[in-house]
């Protein structure tokens, strides 16, 4: 396999869970030089609602900043311009840096789909490789289709003991909490452990007033400090089966697939896309209704098969970079 000793990349990507970080770890380990820079000019509440909303509210603020970029990057020689699920660049200055760097391959991925993202639409024609995890835009807009990674917090994990039966890890919507406590009294499993995360104790007690599906939800089911990529990992390992709950309206594989698969343990998911999916094994993944939810209990029963060194590859995040910058 070919690798990017040598290579100049400059690396876009907004903050989001330490993932720009791991990203760029993963594109040194294979040998690259690499600028990050934030895709947003500020992190603020204010800026990153506005950038949302429209992002021609901040257009001079925006256009400001990525000419600060190219100021201080003057004179150098890049290989490729790397953009992970942009927010806030504008047309005009993706343009002013392909005319700056024009030797430069310039590589699009999205992790979010693109009617979330409409803005990004008009910066299509400008990028020469383009990539998403959603497969209805890969079709649409004539995307190539790559899911998205787990990082290093979980893989090469160590065998651990079994602690709990089953694993939810999740934001607090109340339709979500329903339904996983739903589940699990349906399947009488006792021995599980929930983590509904929640941004603060004073957001669930006003939620607990105001908000009546929030006074079925148990405080000691409700976390208020974010879990860590290795501190989800350590979970995992301690747990026979995770659960994953995707949005109704999202496509493609979520995050919490792969790092099972990358842990190394027995997936329940709502999501149907994963039968499209060479990850896929029936022994180690059960698919269950959203509607009727049912478990099957020898699912539990029955051993995990391990996965192919190939497959996990290709999964890990260092697969995904290679794939991306087409090292494969």
């Amino acid at each position: 396999m070919q690798n990017l000793s040598g290579k100049s990349v400059l690396f876009f990507c907004p903050t989001f869970f330490n993932y720009e970080k791991e990203i760029q770890a993963s594109l040194e380990r294979l040998g690259a030089n690499v600028v990050w820079f934030d895709d947003r000019p500020s992190n603020n509440v204010y800026s990153k609602a506005l950038i949302r909303i429209n992002k021609n509210f901040l257009k001079n603020k925006i256009n400001n900043y990525y000419d600060s970029i190219l100021e201080k990057l003057a004179g150098k020689k890049l290989d490729y311009l790397f953009f992970v699920n942009p927010e806030s660049i504008s047309l005009e200055s993706l343009s002013r840096l392909k005319k700056a760097f024009p030797e430069a391959k310039c590589i699009l991925y999205m992790w979010d789909s693109f009617k979330n993202r409409k803005q990004n639409l008009e910066l299509l024609p400008l990028f020469t490789s383009k990539f998403t995890f959603d497969p209805h835009d890969a079709e649409k807009h004539d995307l190539k289709l790559r899911a998205l990674f787990y990082t290093r917090a979980y893989s090469n994990k160590e065998a651990r003991n079994i602690e709990y039966d089953f694993l939810f890890v999740g934001t607090a919507h109340s339709d979500r909490y329903i339904f996983v406590k739903k589940l699990l009294e349906t399947a009488q499993i006792k021995n599980a452990k929930l983590y509904f995360y929640l941004s603060s104790k004073l957001l669930f007690a006003f939620k607990k007033i105001f908000d009546k599906s929030f006074r079925l939800i148990k405080y000691s089911d409700v976390s208020f400090k974010s879990l860590g990529h290795h501190d989800i990992a350590d979970l995992m390992c301690r747990s026979k089966v995770v659960l994953d709950i995707n949005h109704p309206n999202q496509i493609g594989l979520t995050m919490r697939t792969l790092e099972t698969l990358g842990v190394q343990r027995k997936l329940v998911t709502t999501n149907k896309d994963i039968l499209k999916y060479d990850l896929y094994n029936e022994a180690n993944i059960l698919l269950i209704d959203r509607e009727n939810p049912k478990l099957d209990t020898a699912f539990f029963d029955t051993p995990f098969q391990p996965s192919t060194q190939e497959l996990m590859f290709k999964y890990s995040i260092d697969g995904w970079v290679s794939n991306i910058f087409e090292l494969e």
